[in-house]
């Protein structure tokens, strides 16, 4: 038996990702073709994949994990295990051994979730998209039946990696766009577009979903990937509610509610990796964006308030699986005093001094 298979046929040993992608590429939707290698660190698949490469005809690849743990109702694993993108074709098998090697501890650990079982790995030819993003079949603050559509131009990775501020629409079931955020990257009818092909997916797989799409120079939306809108439990007070006051206190800045629920604790700005061990349990995580690298610190935080993103980047979407109150998107986010004691309102999108009695 073959250690490659081809996408269209994806299956359960293919991992969710390429499993669901192969369902809706049957169902006619615009998926990139591609193959599933099930075993990359075994040794099947070497002989047969420069064929398969060379039959999907594209000079460069999309590398990327496909585990059976990953895009689940509960644990959507945004961002915890590994893409490479622009993998030319000769350093493929390298890719994939580096894509199959990656794991999710610290996610695992603080989503209480089992380790991880090995990790498939899809190969697909990259798009050169002139627009990317992500699209919500639900609000994911506020719960409302509305198409929320986050775009950047060029690649999506800007956006899911928390490193852009995104374009933003709300699309209702009557397919009406309504801008909330404008950054000249769409346009009403390709928003609208966006959101059928969102809607479409939710109907397929059934339960509200979360999609990331890709738009060519032709107008057609490609799908990259489809999972189920994860939430975490309803975000409480937070370990440093404590030393919440009774007065409202001073607002110190706006940005992208991408949490819901508020908590109040003292600032901890950081600045980088290295900042991280300073970091101490009930603290407001405050940072420039965030990765996997940041989740251990995520798991102790009160709430988290990002300078850069959106509330469909990778890290909102585990903040809210976390049940923590999330800001991203505030201007100068890291000139917050540090050591200040603040609420922060992931559903309002704000930060405040906390008034002690």
């Amino acid at each position: 038996m073959t250690g490659v298979v081809p996408l269209r046929a994806a299956d359960a040993r293919c991992g969710t990702k390429a499993r669901t992608l192969g369902r809706l590429l049957r169902a006619g939707l615009a998926v990139p073709d591609g193959v599933v290698i099930p075993r990359a660190l075994g040794t099947g698949w070497r002989h047969d994949l420069p064929l398969h490469l060379g039959a999907l005809g594209a000079p460069t690849f999309a590398v990327r994990s496909s585990s059976s743990a990953e895009d689940g109702a509960r644990a959507s694993y945004a961002g915890q295990l590994r893409t490479v993108l622009h993998v030319p074709r000769a350093e493929v098998e390298d890719a994939v051994r580096e894509v199959a090697s990656a794991t999710a501890a610290d996610y695992e650990a603080a989503l209480d979730l089992p380790a991880g079982g090995g990790v498939a790995v899809l190969v697909q030819p990259m798009l050169a998209p002139v627009a990317a993003g992500v699209a919500v079949t639900r609000h994911p603050v506020t719960g409302v039946v509305t198409t929320v559509v986050e775009a950047v131009p060029g690649l999506g990775e800007p956006l899911v990696s928390g490193r852009a501020d995104p374009e933003r629409w709300q699309v209702d079931r009557g397919g009406r766009a309504r801008v909330d955020r404008v950054r000249d990257v769409l346009s009403p009818p390709r928003a609208e577009a966006v959101a059928r092909l969102a809607e479409s997916v939710e109907r397929l797989l059934g339960g509200p979903q979360d999609v990331e799409w890709a738009l060519d120079a032709g107008g057609t939306v490609w799908t990259l990937q489809a999972r189920p809108v994860t939430t975490g439990p309803a975000a409480g007070p937070g370990p440093g509610a404590r030393h919440a006051g009774t007065a409202r206190g001073a607002l110190l800045g706006t940005g992208t509610p991408a949490g819901p629920g508020t908590a109040c604790g003292r600032v901890r700005v950081l600045r980088g990796l290295d900042d991280l061990p300073a970091f101490l349990p009930g603290e407001v995580l405050v940072c420039r964006a965030t990765s996997p690298a940041w989740t251990p610190a995520l798991a102790r935080a009160a709430a988290v308030v990002t300078e850069v993103g959106g509330m469909l980047s990778h890290a909102a979407i585990v903040a809210r699986e976390l049940g923590l109150p999330a800001v991203t998107g505030l201007a100068r986010a890291r000139d917050l005093p540090d050591g200040a004691l603040v609420r922060v309102d992931g559903s309002a999108g704000t930060v405040r001094t906390v008034m002690t009695s």
